[in-house]
């Protein structure tokens, strides 16, 4: 999805709607898609943190060829399905 490999949309019912429009605006955005090159991303370890039962914060180091990007993101745990969805992401 960030990367522009697979359609934003594939992640719709595993987000909130303003998870799903900020998931949206960084895929237009671009700021993980490879420039020249085609890399294939590389995670780091992921660093994570339950603030509050039913909510998880995490972030993580993706790796593009020589760039590097850090990206947060939030889940939620939907009260009525227990289902967890993407409530907010943030890539820098």
């Amino acid at each position: 999805m960030l990367c522009g490999v697979r359609p934003v949309h594939q992640l719709q019912r595993h987000t909130t709607l303003p998870g799903f429009h900020q998931l949206a605006s960084l895929t237009r955005s671009g700021p993980l898609r490879p420039r020249g090159r085609s890399w294939q991303p590389r995670l780091g370890h992921v660093h994570d943190s339950a603030p509050v039962p039913g909510a998880v914060e995490a972030c993580v180091r993706v790796q593009l060829g020589p760039r590097h990007h850090m990206l947060a993101f939030r889940l939620e745990q939907h009260t009525r399905t227990g289902q967890w969805q993407c409530a907010a992401i943030e890539a820098r």
